[in-house]
């Protein structure tokens, strides 16, 4: 999002060390006045779990003494220092900054950041704050690992394969955490947790870990580069394709898994789940593979389903009639036999244009029919949104850049308001020849394109991999500003009255709200305790995501490969703090290592 590259300078330095000297110092006062005048008029501080254990930001001077003053106090001193070199940085539609990574500690955290400063000026323009570690609770690393080496004694009788197995089993114990879905969100997430100590167990009903992209569309592939993909601890191999294929993906989650030693439970259903107040526990059953229950009590439960709920699939009259075959999306994939036959796909978002691609390379003939415009990027100027990803692979830790571009999301729409309008200019061939043929464009509510779709909705826009272009040449039909108001015996019937051939309808009608996925999973009350999922509150952070909900012990995990490799670690050190918060207020139970 923003563009950058390393620049050395002596003022710079001095100029970075004297804010966080005055940070400090106001701190160390507490003194919000101070503190908030250390920002320019126009800046943010965002700020994840240290001040609050929340993901908040503040915009100006007076907000952002606001949030300090409301900390909690436990949260202070805060302490900063800067590390690593300077950075020259070009915010869109902003302007010019410089930038340096921090690092800084409470007496209970320690924490890292990023700090942008105005080029010989004092105020800061951006802070972004993540706490990184609870201290005496350090991650698994090369100096906090087994270091074991004797082989001999009691413990020798069984090998490392024994205790891995027996491990997973759960038969003398139940998991401190259980993560329903074994997607790359639940496995980032079990990753964390296992890193530091804490005992996850995934449970996904899927028969391998990656059958939810295996399973997929035989053509499909990532739509964004894979510096943006990485797997914590673990990041894809250097030789890899620029844009994976759903296979090799689904590959690499099931040895991540194995790799990093993940429990997973394959072929298992979550039932039901019961919170009980005053255990701090729930009670969760889940139906085993041979079609047993196992009832277990976690302390926390993690639902890691995906951020698309449930499919919504609506009642169309005259399918009682219809001699073909009616598929919602998240229904369709190579398994469907389209070869020769009349396809109509309802919808024109991503996956109703992958589902139109693979349909004609399989030898159907397909027909979109679009109802409302969407957002159309190619792929190669889409990754503008991701270009400090792109610009710094190889150069600095992805953790360093997932720092980088950690903004306030009021901050990503206002650049993407400026960045939406040079993808634009870089695409106006393939938009004017799709509007050349009637397919209907927009660039967002408030013109800033697909990425700030993603961030609200996660719907309606398609970064084109080819479907685009077989619509332009017309070996993908279109039928733009419509809907479908009827099916016949063997064809789909337009709202203009117009009369299709169809041997398939697919359905991309999106999905509900995820709070019914609640709902039906949990109970009515717990989906109204969560409240809403996705998209951004009044307070222009994400809503239900990745930390605490109103239902207490239950958290909800999803979304972007970069999201979720960022947001996991927040997630599961928001949980180890309630392991040893219970641990300190008597109940052991909860607090016990994996």
């Amino acid at each position: 999002m923003m563009i950058s590259e390393a620049v050395s300078t002596d003022k710079a330095p001095d100029m970075f060390d004297k804010w966080c000297t005055d940070f400090n110092a106001a701190v160390a006062t507490d003194d919000s006045a101070a503190l908030g005048a250390l920002f320019a008029q126009d800046s943010y501080w965002r700020d994840m779990l240290t001040l609050n254990e929340r993901i908040q930001t503040a915009h100006g001077p007076a907000a952002i003494a606001a949030m300090f003053a409301d900390r909690d106090k436990s949260a202070t001193p805060l302490r900063l220092s800067t590390v690593g070199d300077v950075k020259k940085e070009t915010v869109p539609g902003v302007g010019d900054f410089q930038g340096k990574f921090i690092r800084y500690e409470t007496d209970t955290v320690c924490g890292h950041g990023y700090l942008r400063l105005k080029p010989g000026l004092q105020h800061a323009f951006t802070l972004v704050t993540a706490v990184r570690e609870l201290k005496g609770f350090p991650e698994r690393s090369l100096t906090h690992r087994d270091s074991a080496s004797h082989r001999s004694g009691e413990e020798a009788v069984k090998n490392w394969l024994d205790k891995r197995m027996e491990h997973r089993a759960y038969k003398d114990r139940d998991p401190q955490v259980l993560i329903v879905g074994a997607g790359h969100a639940g496995l980032t997430v079990a990753a964390r947790l296992q890193h530091l100590g804490v005992d996850a167990l995934i449970i996904d009903r899927s028969e391998r870990v990656g059958d939810n992209w295996r399973s997929r569309y035989h053509s499909l592939t990532l739509h964004n580069e894979i510096c943006c993909n990485h797997l914590p601890y673990m990041p894809f191999p250097e030789s890899w394709p620029v844009f994976l294929p759903k296979d090799k993906l689904a590959g690499w989650l099931e040895y991540y898994a194995e790799a990093m030693e993940l429990n997973v439970w394959n072929r298992t259903i979550f039932l039901s789940g019961d919170y009980d107040e005053a255990a701090s526990r729930w009670t969760a059953r889940v139906e085993m593979p041979d079609g047993s229950v196992r009832t277990m009590r976690p302390s926390h439960i993690i639902m890691a389903i995906g951020v698309s709920g449930i499919p919504n699939i609506p009642t169309i009259p005259g399918q009682e009639d219809f001699r073909g075959q009616i598929l919602h999306s998240s229904a369709f994939n190579s398994d469907v036999d389209v070869a020769g036959k009349a396809v109509v796909v309802m919808g024109a978002g991503t996956s109703a244009h992958d589902i139109a691609q693979d349909v004609y390379l399989r030898g159907g003939k397909p027909v979109l029919v679009q109802r409302s415009p969407v957002t159309v990027v190619s792929v190669e100027q889409s990754g503008l949104a991701y270009g400090a990803f792109r610009r710094f692979e190889g150069q600095q830790s992805i953790e360093e850049t997932d720092l980088m571009v950690a903004n306030p999301f009021d901050l990503v729409r206002r650049v993407h308001g400026v960045l939406s309008k040079v993808m634009a200019e870089g695409d106006a061939e393939l938009l004017r020849n799709l509007e050349d043929v009637g397919f209907l464009l927009d660039n967002g509510e408030d013109d800033t394109g697909f990425f700030m779709k993603l961030v609200r909705s996660l719907s309606g826009y398609y970064l084109n991999v080819g479907a685009s272009d077989l619509i332009i040449e017309g070996k993908i039909g279109l039928r733009a500003g419509v809907g479908l108001a009827s099916l016949g015996a063997n064809s789909a019937i337009l709202s203009d009255g117009t009369q299709l051939e169809a041997d398939l309808v697919v359905l991309g009608t999106g999905y509900r709200p995820l709070q019914d996925a609640v709902g039906s999973m949990f109970g009515s009350k717990v989906a109204q305790k969560v409240g809403p999922i996705w998209g951004l509150g009044q307070d222009n952070e994400m809503m239900g995501m990745w930390a605490r909900t109103g239902q207490p012990g239950f958290f909800v995990a999803g979304g972007t490969f970069t999201m979720s490799r960022f947001y996991s670690r927040l997630t599961a050190l928001l949980i180890k703090s309630d392991l040893v918060t219970s641990e300190q207020n008597g109940n052991r139970e909860l607090l016990v290592a994996a």
